[in-house]
This record gives C-alpha cells, sequence and structure tokens, in this order.
C-alpha cells in the first residue's frame, strides 16, 4: 500500500505540467511564449523553404512576353525551388484552406473586393503560411536565391527584407517613411512571427479603413496613401521596426539601418541594402542591376498607381510611423 500514492504521483505531476503547457501555447501569442523561452521546435528551426511565391490577376499564359520570360527565368536561375502562381481565384482557395482555424484572416481576405489590397495581403499569407520567398510578377531573378543571404548568416536568418529608399535622415515627402523596405520582394521562414504581425496589423488597418468610411470590406475605396499605410511597404516596414524593438528591447528605427551598404542582421532579419532588391532607382544611392550585390529587379509595371490609387500626398498618420 505505501508504494501506492508513490507510483500515482508521476502522472498526476506529468499532467499537470502537459495542462500547464497546452494552456500557456493556446492562451498566449507567440511574441509572449518567446519572452517566456518557449521554442515551438518546428518551422523556425528549419531552412527556409524552398518555394518561390507570386501572383497573377488571371492565367501565367495571358503575360506580357516580358513578364513571361522573367516567369522563366526565375525557374532557370533556382531550379532546386518549387515555384507557385497564384491567380486570383487560387488566392481564396488558398486563405480559406491554410487559415481555415483563423476565421478573422479569411473574412477579411475573402470580404475584400480592391485588388491592390488583396495582393499585399496574399504575400504576407503565403509566407506565413508555407514560407519561401515571394515577389512581384513584373520582378527578375539577377542572382540565385541561395546566394541571396551570406554564408555567415545563414545558419541565423528566418527573414529577408530589403531596404526600398533612404532618405538618410532627410524629412520624406508628406505620408513617406524615412527609410522603407520594398515589399515587392519578401523572404522569411514559414510561420516566422514578423509575418504574423504584419497580417494582424494590416487586417486590423483594413478594418480602420472601412470602418472610417463607413462602408463593408467590400466597398473600401482606397487611395495611394491608405494602401501604402495599410497593407503596402510602410505597413511592412512599420511592423518589421515594431517586431524588432519587441524581440530586442531596444528602439529599433530607420537609424539602424540607414545608409546600409552591406547586409545588416538584427536579431534574426537580414536586411539588405538597396541595391539588393532596389536597384535601378535614381534615388537613395541605388546601384545599377548590374551591380553584382544586385538580386532582384523591379520593373515598377505600376499599373495599380492609377485611379483612385494614384499618388495623393496628404499628411502623415500615426501608423505610418516615420520617426524613431
Amino acid at each position: 500500500m505505501l508504494n501506492g500514492p508513490k507510483r500515482l504521483r508521476v502522472p498526476i505531476v506529468a499532467l499537470a505540467v502537459v495542462t500547464l503547457l497546452f494552456l500557456l501555447y493556446h492562451a498566449l501569442p507567440i511574441d509572449q511564449l518567446k519572452s517566456l523561452g518557449w521554442s515551438s521546435g518546428s518551422e523556425l528551426e528549419k531552412p527556409i523553404r524552398r518555394k518561390i511565391w507570386q501572383t497573377t490577376k488571371l492565367s501565367p499564359m495571358s503575360l506580357e512576353e516580358r513578364d513571361r520570360k522573367n516567369l522563366e527565368k526565375w525557374d532557370e536561375m533556382n531550379p532546386a525551388w518549387r515555384h507557385e502562381v497564384l491567380t486570383d481565384g487560387g488566392c481564396d482557395e488558398y486563405v480559406r484552406d491554410r487559415f481555415a482555424e483563423r476565421p478573422e484572416i479569411v473574412n477579411v481576405f475573402t470580404g475584400l473586393k480592391d485588388n491592390i489590397l488583396r495582393a499585399d495581403l496574399i504575400r504576407y499569407l503565403v509566407l506565413l503560411g508555407d514560407g519561401g520567398i515571394y515577389s512581384d510578377i513584373d520582378t527578375e531573378s539577377l542572382k540565385p536565391i541561395d546566394e541571396w543571404i551570406p554564408p555567415e548568416y545563414r545558419d541565423v536568418t528566418n527573414a529577408v527584407v530589403g531596404v526600398e529608399y533612404d532618405t538618410f535622415g532627410q524629412d520624406p515627402a508628406p505620408a513617406l517613411l524615412i527609410v522603407q523596405f520594398v515589399n515587392w520582394t519578401i523572404m522569411a521562414k514559414r510561420g516566422h512571427p514578423l509575418m504574423d504581425l504584419t497580417v494582424r496589423n494590416a487586417i486590423g488597418a483594413i478594418r480602420a479603413l472601412a470602418e472610417k468610411q463607413q462602408v463593408p470590406l467590400g466597398q473600401i475605396q482606397a487611395n495611394f496613401n491608405d494602401v501604402l499605410a495599410s497593407t503596402g511597404p510602410a505597413r511592412l516596414t512599420t511592423s518589421t521596426f515594431e517586431y524588432l524593438s519587441e524581440v530586442t528591447g531596444t528602439n529599433v528605427s530607420w537609424v539602424d539601418v540607414t545608409g546600409l551598404t552591406v547586409p545588416k542582421l538584427i536579431h534574426d532579419v537580414l536586411i539588405l541594402p538597396v541595391t539588393a532588391f532596389g536597384n535601378g532607382q535614381r534615388h537613395s544611392n541605388a546601384g545599377t542591376p548590374e551591380d553584382p550585390t544586385a538580386l532582384v529587379h523591379h520593373l515598377f509595371s505600376g499599373s495599380w498607381k492609377t485611379g483612385s490609387h494614384a499618388f495623393k500626398a496628404m499628411a502623415p498618420t500615426e501608423n505610418q510611423g516615420a520617426t524613431p
């Protein structure tokens, strides 16, 4: 009889520990779990998935010849990478399937009718749901993806972003940031907290936009600045600074990335100089596409910057965060 209670203590204690961990895992967001030393032991410990994601409104066969050739070049330059091109309908199917347990994502994405807000949001979602790299259909692969991350950073990099423009501390035009990252090309591991934060921030901004206009999601009229701040590159930039500030316990801002000439690792995010993804631009000391550090060339089709999306300067808003 004396051995009975002793044999029961181990299962009871083990059950209590498992129950506590289960409750912690499901009750706390990922950033708080990581602050407690929690590690999922899954995707962030694996190499970045070799998947190239791109989107097009219709079938890839309907693309202009230049875009079709660039599509093929991504495959030719990266033969070990799986290449997926989603159409509009495919995007809805992907979101419903991959995020079935997150209805707030499914409802917002499928409820949107604005093609530009959807196009921005899906790039973060495919990286969150599957990982790999996303690149706009009007981009050209200049270097194999396997060469993007310098050898000294390969084992510690979980996400990659690149500078789009840099005002070097000067006041930018209204509604613009001092330093901004591109969102036409992004790399991240599946489930990375940066992508999760960007998605959550973007969804919040989209809902706020609908509330401000007092319309359903499907009737949002987004101008250039609305797109930039809610789902566009400004959203990715401010979310990146927010994520890095949280995980490092410091105030990470444009001050930490201005004037970059070589890649810089902050925590687990590798930030590339402007020439990597923003080459060919006539500002920010960007190099040419022929520069040996150029990785992707953006052709700036810019077909979305027309109509209601046309640029119209306006005062900065709080969620654009232009200063450190």
